[in-house]
């Protein structure tokens, strides 16, 4: 009969190689990275063993240090609620997981003192309806913030604000495969990646909204709530790529690569360029400068603008007396249109605008100028079935005005502002009574002209809802 307790050379054969196996797989565990159980120290270990036997019974392992910008995130050093062209409320409270979600519902009453017959208020690109309740701006969109790399938005909009903007897109009639009712309703779709590259480097490519210009394309995040001649003559959009760079904490550099001068497509086989650098050396100053170049004429492949964007803001007053802000921005443009088929000319203006804010309330006055030798960039009337309609005088111009805003916040998600605007030009281009719209048909439809004059007065009345 065999017995257990017995020994035999394949018995102990076995157990020696068993013993063997536990002893190599000890050892290859002891070896993984972040496994130091059971590890033996060199002699060059001696003094971190030592450091380690003192150490309380519970520390764990030293924490990886984060990144450069989780440290020092871009521009978080500073209070910059004040700026123009910033949104200004808290955090949103439309938070879930890596997504942010917001919601903007822009409710306005225009009267243009004129009283245009078509109630089409011109130029501009906010409010351009007369005694009308309108819906200037409505949108919904949802932004990656919480993840690791990926980042992009989608951002859908409707409203007045978007006929006069992305409606009148002409780049959309050149060929097939892209037009205004798939692409005017989206105001921001972009997709990229966040690297750890100094203080911060993003890359996206989509629809974007422009870099040129001091104010935001949404009303609500300006002192005023219509815009200044430079930002109506400039663009709102790109489609395109932007990479974005911090250096340091209180620098952003911008590089992008776009189809055109606020178009979804492109008129000719060349991509535009530009650059910004954005500058914040105190939280109560900031300088920004903007540049592009690119093939803009739709019937001149040798036409080429380049246009400079150059802006300071300074916040004078902070918690002075009953004063909680009181700040200045100034903006200087300067461009120049060449073409090969027409006449050449310069353009360009200025801004200044004031704003004080008490508790609730804020007041802002805005003084602007502008000037374009060849009407490159000055807003021409409405297109009609495609083609653009260009005003009576085909002159120089030279326009101004200012405006002035009350604002009232009773919560941090409403705002209601009332604003009064004059502007004058030394060509007629405001409504004037008989409208800029031509009849459907009839015998006056060929032969209307529109109703322009040198002078407009406005009124608007504004709730916004954000959230």
């Amino acid at each position: 009969m065999f017995n257990a307790r017995q020994t035999s050379p394949l018995g102990n054969l076995l157990r020696t190689m068993l013993a063997v196996a536990l002893l190599l797989a000890a050892r290859t565990a002891a070896a993984e990275p972040g496994n130091d159980a059971g590890a033996l120290p060199s002699s060059s270990d001696a003094g971190l063993l030592a450091s380690a036997t003192d150490a309380p019974a519970d520390a764990g392992p030293a924490a990886k240090e984060p990144p450069l910008d989780v440290r020092e995130a871009p521009f978080a050093n500073g209070d910059w609620n004040w700026l123009d062209g910033q949104n200004r409320q808290p955090n949103s409270l439309l938070v879930a997981g890596p997504v942010t979600f917001s919601v903007l519902v822009d409710v306005y009453f225009g009267w243009q003192f004129a009283q245009p017959s078509d109630h089409t208020i011109f130029p501009g690109t906010t409010a351009p309806r007369h005694d009308e309740i309108g819906l200037n701006l409505v949108s919904v969109g949802a932004e990656i913030t919480g993840l690791d790399g990926p980042i992009g938005r989608l951002v859908l909009q409707a409203g007045d604000n978007v006929a006069t903007d992305a409606g009148q897109d002409q780049t959309t009639t050149r060929g097939f495969f892209l037009s205004q009712n798939a692409l005017e309703f989206i105001q921001q779709a972009a997709a990229g990646w966040h690297f750890h590259v100094m203080h911060g480097l993003n890359v996206e490519a989509g629809l974007l909204l422009s870099y040129v210009g001091l104010e935001s394309y949404v009303p609500e995040e300006n002192w005023n709530y219509t815009h200044p001649f430079l930002s109506d003559f400039t663009p709102y959009y790109f489609s395109g790529v932007r990479t974005q760079l911090y250096p340091t904490q209180d620098l952003k550099l911008e590089l992008w690569i776009v189809n055109g001068w606020q178009t979804f497509g492109e008129w000719h086989e060349t991509k535009a360029l530009g650059e910004l650098i954005q500058w914040r050396p105190g939280e109560r100053l900031t300088f920004t400068h903007d540049f592009y170049v690119g093939h803009e004429e739709r019937y001149d492949p040798h036409a080429l603008r380049i246009y400079s964007d150059n802006s300071a803001q300074l916040q004078y007053l902070k918690h002075v007396g009953f004063i909680d802000s009181a700040a200045l921005a100034l903006v200087g443009d300067l461009g120049f249109e060449h073409r090969a088929l027409a006449a050449s000319g310069w353009m360009g203006g200025a801004s200044l605008t004031n704003r004080v804010e008490v508790g609730r309330f804020a007041l802002t006055v805005r003084g602007d100028l502008f000037y374009d030798q060849t009407q490159a960039l000055i807003q021409q009337l409405p297109t009609s079935a495609g083609v653009n309609s260009a005003l009576p005088d085909s002159g120089p111009f030279l326009g101004g005005g200012f405006a002035a805003t009350v604002d009232f916040w009773p919560s941090p998600w409403l705002l209601c502002r009332l604003e009064y605007g004059h502007r004058a030009a030394n060509i007629p281009y405001f409504s004037g009574p008989g409208g800029i719209t031509a009849p459907a048909s009839g015998a006056d439809a060929s032969t209307f002209v529109p109703d322009l004059r040198k002078s407009d007065d406005r009124l608007v009345l504004n709730v916004t809802l954000r959230l």
